[in-house]
């Protein structure tokens, strides 16, 4: 091990250490020694993170107010102000950038983008790895032991299961930094940044006066892909996409959201087509990386905007393949920043919000279930999605967990060995046999609400709201109830390639015409189509501009989405 590994093990060492000694309960469950580090534990519990679910914020649009900016002649495009996937744009920020804005955020002069990436893919072995940090087999050994050559076993996170080891597990020896051109398979580029401002914590009002304070501005992505499963002759099915999504706090949190208006008219002017896409994505990486200095916004890229309590980073990971002899499983899963005896580390935390499946299922004992019960009877107005429960319920269907005991570790997407592996639905009625105690407790609150759905709706609708149900398990799902029904992005459209698991494409075969310019960009699913109506309303109220056009891009009962 070198000098600087060593360093960093020493750093991290507790870890193990106060686990090893130091039994605790938490989330209503009795951990054994060696289970994860108590202070993560402390963090997770503590952050609130039901406040900022990753795909679904707590501000309607009929809460929403202008901000009152001057009206901008500027027409408005969500492909260039929303989400922006043009090849040219994104490829003006890199991987190592980010890494090296994170290391910088540290204060840790040893620190390498390298470190720091090799840690948090270690994350997905086993101990001892490296020695800097958590690894799969924390809160239990892998079962069975038979599985682990071939990557088939699950430890318990949380008590639920969790892939362990997983093939990932070789990026923390791998290298995507000294070659970051798109022919190196190790690579990770750019492929969408995202504005989130639809993801922005509803305002509060301040103790005795008339005044709402805002504390943040929503969020603020980059995705990126690995080349793996992109570039010409390359194994199609190797794929793992990162997203760095930061939360970003409002710089005048007292004015409410008119704090957010310096980064919400930066992105409007992203609409103008006189930009070329490079002077688009110059903008966008001075952005991210060197925010708004003249109106106080700091870069958005922070390891302070993606630790406990803020925003997050994501993945969407296949890296087991045909050619490995791996067991195929498609899993969706979440990291968080952590500051640490003054060095940084990139730790696994819950998926928000993915109660796991085993919660759902017949005869389940789990007290969290009760937990599970409380939060779908207290959210039933957001699942129902309006009075009416119609088409338009799709962009407004909404259902998180308020409490850090009940998420999953991983939303798991099938596998060859479970088709239905990560799935609520199932879990809820295995061979169409209810359970029968959420049954009766979601048929109550129906009945008191005088809502037309079915129990198996409220499920279907609660499953959308996951990560495996939004990415694959919910695709053309017409048992919503009220006639809304989940968009088909496995089929696509017309305009639409096909994707079963993702939500944007970063395969090359799958390029489309750029938005802006002659270029080309990456394709998005129907499914981000759809959801980009609401987000679009969303940002547009919010900036006082005319409505979007009439229409719906998403699927209407007994028809097919607009294009």
């Amino acid at each position: 091990m070198s000098h600087r590994l060593k360093r960093y093990g020493k750093a991290f060492g507790f870890f193990v250490l106060q686990f090893a000694m130091t039994p605790a309960v938490a989330h209503g469950q009795t951990r054994t020694p060696g289970g994860p580090n108590f202070l993560i534990e402390n963090l997770r519990a503590q952050a609130l993170q039901h406040l900022h679910h990753p795909e679904h914020g707590g501000l309607r649009l009929d809460q929403l107010f202008s901000i009152e900016p001057l009206r901008s002649r500027l027409p408005f495009d969500r492909h260039l102000s929303i989400f922006v996937s043009d090849v040219e744009t994104v490829s003006q920020i890199r991987f190592s950038e980010v890494m090296d804005k994170l290391v910088r955020d540290s204060g840790d002069k040893l620190l390498t983008k390298q470190v720091l990436f090799h840690q948090w893919w270690d994350s997905a072995g086993q101990g001892p790895g490296l020695g800097l940090g958590p690894h799969c087999d924390d809160d239990s050994a892998p079962a069975p032991p038979g599985g682990i050559a071939n990557n088939t076993s699950f430890s318990l996170l949380n008590n639920f299961p969790y892939r362990c080891p997983r093939l990932e597990r070789s990026e923390a020896s791998s290298d995507p930094f000294t070659d970051e051109s798109a022919t190196n398979p190790a690579a990770y580029r750019a492929i969408a940044f995202s504005n989130r401002f639809d993801l922005v914590t509803p305002p509060a009002r301040v103790a005795n006066t008339a005044g709402l304070r805002a504390p943040d501005c929503g969020e603020y992505r980059i995705v990126f892909a690995r080349n793996s499963g992109a570039v010409p002759g390359a194994d199609g099915l190797n794929r793992n996409l990162i997203i760095f999504e930061a939360r970003v706090p409002n710089p005048a949190p007292a004015d409410g959201l008119k704090g957010c208006r310096p980064i919400l008219e930066f992105w409007q002017g992203l609409s103008d087509k006189s930009l070329s896409a490079t002077a688009r994505g110059i903008r966008l990486h001075d952005f991210y990386l060197k925010g708004l200095p003249g109106a106080g916004v700091g870069p958005i890229v922070d390891a302070s905007h993606y630790t406990f309590g803020t925003g997050q980073i994501r993945s969407n990971q296949f890296m087991a393949n045909t050619t490995s002899g791996a067991q195929f499983e498609w899993t969706l899963r979440e990291f968080k920043t952590l500051a640490l005896n003054g060095t940084l580390a990139i730790v696994p935390d819950s998926v928000k919000s993915n109660p796991g499946e085993t919660l759902f299922a017949p005869g389940a004992t789990d007290v969290r279930v009760a937990a599970l019960n409380q939060d779908i009877r207290a959210q039933m107005k957001s699942i129902i999605a309006g009075p009416t429960a119609s088409v338009a319920a799709v962009n407004e269907i909404g259902f998180q967990t308020t409490g850090e005991g009940a998420n999953s570790f991983e939303s798991n997407e099938g596998s060859n060995a479970d088709k239905n592996s990560g799935n609520i639905d199932t879990a809820y009625a295995p061979g169409g046999a209810e359970n029968p105690v959420l049954k009766a407790n979601i048929q109550s609150s129906l009945t008191l609400a005088g809502a037309p759905l079915t129990p198996l709706n409220v499920i279907g609708r609660i499953r959308t709201q996951t990560c495996s149900g939004c990415h694959h398990f919910s695709n053309g799902d017409s048992t919503l109830g009220g006639g809304a029904i989940w968009p088909d992005k496995a089929k696509g459209d017309n305009t639409h390639k096909p994707m079963d698991f993702t939500q944007e494409s970063e395969l090359f075969k799958d390029l489309q015409p750029a938005i802006a310019g002659s270029g080309e960009r990456y394709a998005i699913s129907s499914a981000v189509e759809c959801f980009l109506d609401f987000r679009e309303e969303f940002m547009r109220k919010a900036l006082n501009l005319p409505g979007r056009a009439a229409g719906s891009n998403c699927p209407a009962a007994g028809g097919v989405a607009e294009d």
